[in-house]
């Protein structure tokens, strides 16, 4: 029951599309075939697949009549774009939406089974006597659409590349036919913002989980039947807007070109590992769900991990190498190493494209996720120099505010043919999309995670207050325990006995520590223990006190002030260690 005009294949039908969209149109319809000749509609059911004015008065028939089983499907906004992209730019005309928990699952598949399958002995036929109809709703927005579920899936291989799958899997899968989406949608498919819903409770249904209702829950039925009523004149204005979408060849053929250079930066298990890295609890979660609305900034003393932290970070979330740049800070830097500007080239001055400019055009190539820029160290940096236009850029926290000033426009403009690949690249891409009002669009797709340490203050304060009111800022200490070398041992086959005294070492030393060095940060850092321990673990013949000079070379640090302090501290760890076993003895 999978299908639209683009599926259908008997002579009636092709003869209906040649009349609707032109012969010429049914051979630029391979470019969105998902399942070709393979599959199509099953005779009783095709008029729900026929023109709009037969599809329509079809569908109308079957709630009129209460021939239908009403489904609510809920979610967040988020993944509902995702979802109304698919309809969009993938099979068009058709929106998924899936569940991730069994209650749900199992009604849903019910359901489908009381809606479309009646038995005849022992076996399973095919039933049009009602259909299967879900009400859209974005969570805190309201009713978005509605349409005919067509098929139900149970995939645990695949997961839909516009979902997150933190803690829950969308395991079962539906497959919605779009009878009606909001006008607001229509106009502004791509401006979010704008997007609106009927905020109104459907009686009988449950507005906080994906169901499906049987036949016999009447306030549900008699509730969405008179919602779906009151839309009816706006049905085949979403089937023409899917339609429109098919019939214009010139941008099938675009799209054709256009989408193999397309690059994806969105991991499709959804899966974000940072095991090397010790993150305090429920952190990892926070910090991926900011990196999603906009820039971060990791702040802390060398050796907590930071660094790590990022490029962990965005080879999870985007699988992709094409999708991240990692770059370090120094006093150098100018605006254009950042942005772009000036250079000479052979005898020749010309506009050489810096860091942004290149990440726009890496960014306008993403069809799904982000293009990152990790900025390791940016305190060395000189922010006068390096940083003014791109604050400018990056006027806030909230991608919407972000945009190119004209000024670079016209700077780059100037220079003609003079000017390198990139920045060619760029000025068409920028070109071609201010024409249709996008031109920042890349821009909302750039993220960058910068980190910075706390011991070189010398420009602390100034690049501070600029990015943390465009930055969300997350601070990283020394572990005051031993929580991340409880985790870093389970790595490494070492006798219980060795972990204890390694434990007890890394305990004392951090506690007094961190009672000295209140004003300048030292300690033990993850990254130091680490280092120490895929040493320590090689050696045939270990003890403690290899540890010990293991762990002194791997502090990170070549300031001897600090380094006596460590070496002042071991020796005390050991006289209190010898005493006690005296003391045992």
């Amino acid at each position: 029951m999978h299908d639209n005009n683009r599926f259908i294949k008997n002579e009636e039908n092709l003869h209906i599309i040649d009349k609707i969209l032109g012969k010429k149109f049914k051979t630029s319809l391979s470019v969105y075939l998902m399942y070709g000749d393979w599959l199509v509609v099953r005779p009783q059911f095709s008029k729900l697949f026929n023109t709009p004015d037969i599809a329509i008065e079809t569908f109308l028939n079957y709630i009129q009549n209460d021939k239908f089983l009403p489904c609510s499907f809920i979610g967040s906004k988020e993944h509902w774009i995702e979802a109304i992209k698919y309809s969009i730019k993938g099979e068009i005309g058709y929106t998924l939406w899936g569940s991730g928990d069994m209650s749900s699952s199992t009604g849903i598949n019910n359901r489908y089974q009381e809606a479309y399958i009646k038995k005849d002995g022992n076996r399973i036929l095919p039933s049009d006597d009602r259909i299967m109809v879900a009400v859209l709703r974005v969570s805190g927005l309201g009713i978005i659409g509605f349409g005919l579920v067509t098929d139900v899936e149970t995939d645990a291989i695949r997961s839909f590349i516009g979902w997150h799958e933190d803690d829950r899997y969308w395991i079962t899968r539906f497959r919605i036919k779009v009878f009606w989406l909001h006008e607001s949608i229509r106009n502004n498919p791509t401006d979010y913002d704008r997007w609106q819903g009927d905020n109104i409770e459907l009686e009988g249904t449950n507005t906080q989980t994906n169901n499906c209702y049987t036949k016999d829950n009447h306030k549900a039925i008699n509730s969405v039947k008179r919602f779906i009523l009151s839309k009816k004149d706006e049905i085949k204005p979403t089937l023409e807007f899917y339609i429109n979408l098919l019939r214009s060849e010139p941008q099938i053929k675009e799209e054709a070109i256009t989408i193999s250079s397309k690059i994806n930066c969105k991991n499709s298990n959804n899966d974000v590992k940072v095991e090397d890295v010790y993150l305090p609890q429920g952190i990892a979660g926070i910090i991926i769900k900011s990196l999603e609305k906009g820039n971060v900034l990791f702040i802390g003393p060398p050796g907590v991990g930071k660094t790590k932290l990022a490029l962990e970070l965005v080879k999870s979330l985007s699988g992709n190498d094409e999708c991240f740049n990692i770059v370090t800070a120094n006093s150098l830097w100018f605006r254009r190493t950042l942005i772009g500007g000036e250079s000479i080239r052979e005898g020749s001055a010309i506009w050489k494209s810096g860091l942004l400019i290149q990440a726009y055009v890496k960014a306008s190539k993403v069809n799904y996720g982000n293009y990152y820029i990790i900025i390791d160290e940016i305190n060395r940096a000189d922010v006068d120099k390096a940083f003014g236009e791109l604050f400018t850029i990056f006027s806030s926290s909230n991608p919407k505010d972000w945009f190119i000033p004209r000024a670079l426009i016209d700077e780059i403009k100037s220079y003609g043919d003079k000017v390198d690949e990139y920045t060619k690249e760029f000025f068409n891409i920028y070109e071609d999309l201010r024409k249709q009002g996008k031109e920042n669009e890349p821009l909302k797709k750039i993220r960058i995670i910068a980190t910075l340490n706390l011991t070189d203050a010398r420009n602390l304060f100034y690049v501070g207050d600029a990015l943390t009111r465009r930055f969300t800022s997350f601070y990283f200490d020394y572990p005051k325990g031993t929580e991340d070398l409880d985790k870093f041992l389970r790595n490494y086959n070492l006798r219980e006995e060795e972990k204890e005294e390694i434990r007890d070492l890394v305990k004392y030393l951090r506690e007094k520590l961190e009672e000295k060095d209140k004003i300048i940060k030292f300690n033990i850092s993850p990254a130091s223990l680490k280092s120490a321990l895929e040493i320590y673990s090689s050696f045939y013949n270990r003890n403690i006190d290899n540890f010990i000079l293991i762990l002194k070379s791997t502090l990170g640090t070549l300031n001897q002030d600090k380094i006596d302090k460590v070496n002042k501290l071991i020796d005390n760890w050991k006289e209190i260690k010898e005493k006690e076993n005296n003391e045992e003895k």
